[in-house]
């Protein structure tokens, strides 16, 4: 799990190629962030077209286990990951079941900056099985940091982040 601490990261193998790392300044408050990443079936609502679906199938305080669909570049995979929630700090999964999938691990860190922005660092280690190319790992590991980054960040800004929490019930939780 990355650790805001220091230098957001962790002790996750930083020499693999697909060891990827990214830290950005998101304009709205973590709140607003953190529910955003903590609810894991809405992730296909901005993760893009990777990810097909995500079904938690073990919910027990701040452990959850979800099954996901996904695929990028003509591969498909399905899988399960172990995901940690730590309120209004860390989101943090590792790869339990992956047909495909060697290795899976990684996590988001949140730090409030002010009312109404923070700081997320997210930190992902992706290592396929069987004979893929290394580019095709490197780039699969490249294209889910963008995503977990990138597209968080543009949907969490969006007016239709707030439509859609306010649709489904969910009102970020209280400022820090």
């Amino acid at each position: 799990m990355p650790n805001a601490g220091g230098d957001g990261m962790t002790s996750l193998e930083r020499t693999s190629k697909n060891y990827k790392m990214n830290t950005m300044e998101f304009e709205c408050g973590l709140p607003q962030v953190f529910t955003v990443a903590s609810q894991l079936n809405n992730y296909p609502d901005w993760c893009g077209t990777g990810i097909k679906s995500v079904t938690e199938r073990v919910r027990k305080g701040d452990y959850v286990e979800a099954v996901y669909q996904a695929g990028a570049f003509g591969y498909m995979f399905d899988f399960v990951l172990a995901f940690t929630i730590e309120n209004m700090e860390s989101v943090s999964f590792k790869c339990l079941e992956g047909g495909g999938i060697k290795r899976l691990e990684g996590g988001y860190q949140f730090v409030q900056k002010g009312a109404d922005k923070c700081r997320v660092y997210f930190e992902v280690c992706a290592e396929l099985g069987g004979f893929i190319p290394g580019f095709v790992q490197e780039s699969i590991a490249n294209l889910i940091l963008g995503i977990a980054v990138g597209e968080l960040k543009k949907y969490v800004e969006s007016d239709r982040c707030l439509e859609d929490l306010e649709r489904r019930g969910l009102t970020p939780l209280p400022g820090l």
